[in-house]
């Protein structure tokens, strides 16, 4: 007498449970390739699991690698060498998809056509952040061709079985009874391929990244906070380093200084992205401009504006104006988003532009965002409150802050978590984000700025910041 079976749910493995940064198994070939310097491996390395898939009913990558010696393309010794690299670089480029693991309960199953030994795809479900006991089933192509659906269900009720491809996770399971989710979250979004068509990859896969390790659930603020921020306030940071490093050079500027706070984020993605330039974050705001007196403008010098390139975020310029005619210092100032269209500024646009003592540069006007809300400035928080002054202290100065926060603090909490995440692949692709900066087009720019801007979150947060009419924008 057989026993009751179990209910369970049953899940793809790979763009299911966790995704490839690199996206496919062929861009892991490619990594070997390079980094061995096996010039064709990638090619040879995919045929051969093709061939085997064809003579053979059951293979995993020791076959491949063993058909690769036989075969003459590799060495005893380089087969040994590359089969360990190919697992390594599996793990290198593991993201867990969040969403899924957070549906994962004990007992289900985990299913997957795949060459990695179950005890590798094990690890790698643990590598991801999965610390639920599974089921794994691991077979070559049997999902593919439905063999493995009727041995499963005689041992298992499966309630829905959740994958990404359409025939093996979709259609197969349906044709024997058993009800299927199509998950396509791994593949890129639009601001992704955007961004990737325009040249930034490396760039594109950490969005991507980021995105499917968004840890809050969908319909939470703090899950579209997270989207927001690595889907568009991200790729408009990291174009903004390279736009500030082209305008600094053609200033003649000797270093970067980022006000607080918009720029708190932005400081720390040039930082670490050029690590060996000059760059500082700055204590400023608008009313430390606007009413500062000779200890602002003396800790400003001391931190030296003459030879520097001020960055904020979105800036009507009034308040660097007001403060570079005041104290007669010649001010460069470069902002993501110059506010022109702002009907309250304390000085207008055009005089902005035209100042002899305040040169200003931009990449975005708010009058040609359609729509445009000061929700980017809630996607650049700080951990601190507004700049109300600097005080002397002998040869230093030490900022005096606001104990008061615009923002709910667990909103800003989720931004800093973002942030960090952001920090720690960029540190990992450096190089390679590094060699692909350019100036994006002109319509990149804009389409990301107002998706953020079209916003309802944002913009509902945005009202919390001090960008209304009463008392001005935040912004310098």
């Amino acid at each position: 007498m057989t026993g009751l079976r179990t209910t369970v749910n049953s899940f793809d493995l790979f763009d299911t449970l966790l995704a490839r940064k690199c996206v496919d198994a062929q861009g892991i070939f490619t990594i070997i390739e390079r980094a061995f310097g096996a010039s064709g491996f990638a090619a040879a390395r995919r045929a051969a699991e093709l061939r085997l898939a064809e003579i053979r009913p059951a293979f995993d990558i020791h076959d491949i690698y063993t058909l690769l010696v036989d075969s003459g393309t590799l060495t005893r010794a380089d087969a040994a060498r590359l089969l360990v690299a190919e697992i390594d670089a599996e793990f290198d480029n593991a993201v867990p998809v969040a969403e899924n693991l957070r549906r994962v309960r004990e007992g289900d199953l985990v299913i997957s056509d795949m060459y990695l030994p179950p005890e590798v795809l094990r690890r790698l479900l643990q590598h991801v952040g999965l610390r639920t006991h599974v089921q794994l089933y691991v077979s070559n192509l049997g999902k593919h061709f439905g063999r493995i659906w009727p041995e499963l269900a005689s041992r298992w009720i499966i309630a829905t079985h959740v994958g990404d491809n359409l025939h093996s996770d979709v259609e197969t399971p349906r044709r024997h009874g058993i009800p299927t989710i199509h998950y396509t979250g791994t593949q890129p979004s639009r601001a992704e391929s955007m961004v990737a068509g325009n040249g930034f990859r490396a760039l594109a896969r950490i969005m991507r990244s980021l995105r499917l390790r968004n840890p809050h659930d969908a319909g939470n603020p703090a899950h579209e906070l997270w989207r927001h921020a690595c889907q568009f306030n991200l790729p408009l940071l990291v174009f903004l380093t390279h736009m500030l490093r082209t305008r600094r050079d053609a200033a003649g500027a000797k270093k970067i200084l980022f006000s607080a706070r918009d720029c708190y984020l932005a400081a720390d993605i040039f930082s670490t992205l050029f690590p060996g330039e000059a760059s500082e974050y700055i204590h400023v705001s608008r009313d430390a401009l606007s009413s500062g007196g000779t200890a602002e403008r003396d800790y400003l010098l001391q931190r030296g504006l003459r030879d520097s390139l001020v960055c904020d975020i979105a800036a009507t310029g009034s308040s660097w104006h007001g403060f570079a005619h005041r104290h007669d210092i010649r001010v460069r100032l470069f902002a993501l988003i110059f506010i022109d269209n702002w009907p309250l500024a304390r000085v207008a646009p055009q005089e902005v532009v035209a100042s002899d003592k305040l040169d200003f540069g931009f990449a975005l006007r708010s009058s040609a965002l359609n729509p445009y809300s000061p929700g980017i400035e809630v996607l650049n928080p700080a951990p601190h409150g507004t700049t109300l002054g600097v005080d002397p202290t002998g040869a230093f100065f030490s900022p005096r802050l606001s104990p008061s926060r615009e923002l709910d603090p667990q909103l800003v909490a989720v931004l800093l978590q973002c942030h960090t995440a952001t920090l720690a692949m960029l540190r990992q692709d450096r190089t390679e984000l590094v060699a692909e900066m350019a100036t994006p087009p002109a319509t990149t720019m804009t389409n990301l700025a107002e998706a953020i801007s079209a916003s309802a979150l944002l913009t509902s947060l945005g009202k919390q910041l001090q960008w209304l009419p009463s008392s001005g924008p935040t912004t310098n």
